[in-house]
């Protein structure tokens, strides 16, 4: 498998501080090939040193990939995602904990969402908390991966609201879930595979909220990304999109296309 990849993140209109964190590893490994994770960490705008939250937990993963993940090469390919699970599993409590600690020895509240997804051959795992989001484009369409924890999600899945009444609603913002102040997270955890060639993108509520499925198709499909730099090119003119569109939020976006 072939992997491009790129990143690009943007503080927004009247942000002054971008409280965003994005990471993207790509390794070859020998026994299990070429690996690919990609992960955006929102920190929560409403409260202070967000930006130390979502910071420390892409480090924790960043870490996890270079150390943890590299131990699990030799497991049985039907044990080595049963493994993977309970890893981050352990490793959300882990980072869970140690930002309760930090937050308490200064007194203040501080979290961020998590969105990562890994993938190992024709497979993934994805990790979500809170709002940030993971798409899929490929085979003529763009599809989201991830299910929002947020008050707004649970209005749409009670038919409270429509998708298209959700745009304008006040509670755009509000997580049911997140890394950080809150009570320990349960992450939601779910695996796929990769049918064809694919661009996998995750990104912050910034870029999503006023995102276009088919301005995204267009600018990231697989036969779009012929190299990194196109990708960057096109990540670039989707922030500035979303940018025109009025967002005042951080804007942060991840991108990794994968040839089969």
């Amino acid at each position: 498998m072939k992997v491009k990849a790129c990143i690009y993140t943007d503080a927004g209109k009247k942000r002054k501080v971008n409280q965003d964190s994005v990471l993207v590893k790509v390794a070859n490994s020998k026994k299990l090939g070429r690996i690919s994770f990609v992960a955006v960490c929102d920190g929560m705008g409403g409260m202070p040193k967000g930006e130390i939250a979502s910071c420390k937990t892409i480090r924790a993963l960043e870490s996890w990939f270079h150390e943890e993940l590299s131990l699990m090469q030799d497991l049985e390919p039907e044990r080595l995602w049963d493994v993977i699970e309970v890893s981050w599993r352990r490793l959300i409590v882990r980072i869970g904990g140690e930002l309760k600690r930090y937050a308490k020895h200064r007194k203040i509240e501080l979290g961020t969402t998590l969105t990562a997804l890994l993938q190992i051959g024709e497979k993934y795992m994805i990790m979500n908390i809170g709002d940030s989001r993971i798409y899929i484009a490929g085979k003529g369409e763009v599809k989201k991966l991830t299910k929002d924890q947020s008050v707004l999600q649970k209005k749409i899945d009670e038919g409270l609201i429509t998708e298209k009444e959700a745009v304008a609603d006040g509670e755009k913002s509000v997580l049911l879930q997140c890394l950080g102040s809150m009570k320990m997270p349960e992450p939601e955890i779910t695996r796929g595979v990769f049918e064809n060639d694919s661009t996998v993108v995750a990104c912050s509520d910034g870029f999503w909220r006023t995102m276009d499925k088919n301005e995204l198709y267009s600018a990231l499909c697989p036969q779009m990304c012929v190299t990194s730099e196109d990708m960057l090119d096109a990540c670039k003119k989707l922030v500035k999109s979303a940018l025109d569109k009025d967002e005042t939020d951080n804007i942060s976006v991840a991108a990794l296309c994968m040839e089969l």
